[in-house]
């Protein structure tokens, strides 16, 4: 497994729920193209459109033909099967690597993330860190924290209750608490792919990472901390232990990801543990059916104004037929509210 967003175990616990998970391959004896993709309906008509699952994705390219090559046939066949789908509009959200397929659509660069390039020593790897990481890790250090790393799902628990108290704490949007169901079945889909790390204080896990791991990259997926523990530093701890697992595993890269919104403080955050290791993360938009695609636009842009909201024509966001109206204004407003891309 090259990328972990790419299982179909995990790509179908995070579709939509009124989307279906596909998987386009074309394989010959010198490359392979794998893409992971939900087709979606639009409203109750025989249109769809195309997303890619939470996280990073995109047409996957391995092996030796010229990668051009390949892409030109890949697309023609792929554009043929949309066109008989009905499919409308396209979106991509692209891997950090290079073993994405050249694409015909328009790339947008969007936010940096922080990937950590694993060196071969764990000393290697601390000098790596900004200071102030390195400070957070010697004061859970003399707060006598610890660490346990868990492959086989035994410290589930722990990590639920962690992280849904933090998504309390933050108020976070419905979509990131998950069930229980939800983590249980992703490691049922991904066995030791999926990889806990707790901080323990006084045998206690006061903060925990959940990682996915690939074939040579592993992902900080989602986390949490105990408000109580925050003086003892437990996640630049549970961080810098994350990054030297993989690392004592063989890996090669570590991948923190960004910041909501550029430049903000989660950005920041993420930014001293890779100071060196910023990479542009970039989405894809294609629209098969132009005509299609501006008459949903339209549509969308009536509900708008029925909801006494004002269309933003600057807003980067795609499809546009999709535009979430702001919550406060929903009362009232027509037709299906866009699920946020």
């Amino acid at each position: 497994m090259q990328l972990p967003y790419a299982h179909p175990g995990y790509g179908d616990l995070l579709r939509p729920s009124d989307g279906r998970l596909y998987a386009a391959v074309r394989e010959d004896t010198e490359s392979t193209v794998l893409y992971p993709f939900v087709l979606r309906p639009i409203g109750d008509g025989p249109r769809h459109d195309i997303t890619s699952p939470y996280g990073y994705g995109g047409p996957l390219h391995w092996g030796s033909a010229d990668a051009e090559d390949v892409a030109e046939r890949f697309w023609a066949g792929f554009d043929q099967w949309a066109q008989s789908n009905a499919v409308v509009a396209e979106f991509i959200r692209f891997s950090l690597f290079d073993d994405v397929l050249p694409y015909p659509g328009m790339k947008r660069s969007r936010n940096l993330n922080f990937v950590c390039e694993l060196p071969s020593t764990e000393d290697e790897l601390w000098a790596s860190l900004h200071k102030k990481v390195r400070q957070g890790v010697r004061r859970a250090q003399r707060m006598g924290l610890d660490i346990v790393v868990d492959t086989t799902n035994a410290r589930i628990d722990d990590f639920i209750r962690i992280y849904s108290g933090t998504m309390a704490r933050r108020e976070s949007d419905d979509w990131y608490r998950f069930s229980d169901e939800f983590f249980e079945g992703l490691h049922a889909a991904m066995g030791d792919r999926t990889v806990i790390v707790c901080v323990l204080h006084e045998g206690r896990a006061v903060a925990a990472n959940l990682l996915l791991a690939g074939s040579d990259a592993v992902y900080a997926f989602l986390g949490g901390t105990d408000e109580e523990a925050f003086s003892m530093r437990p996640t630049e701890f549970m961080e810098f232990h994350s990054m030297n697992w993989a690392r004592e595993n063989g890996y090669r890269h570590y991948v923190l990801g960004g910041g909501v919104h550029a430049g903000d403080g989660l950005e920041g955050y993420k930014k001293r543990f890779a100071p060196n290791g910023g990479v542009l993360f970039h989405t894809g938009e294609r629209i098969f059916d132009p005509q299609a695609f501006d008459e949903l636009v339209a549509g969308r842009r009536r509900e708008f104004e029925a909801a006494a909201v004002p269309w933003d024509e600057e807003a980067e966001f795609f499809p546009r037929y999709r535009l979430p109206i702001p919550h406060e204004a929903r009362t009232g407003a027509n037709g299906e509210v866009g699920a946020t891309l």
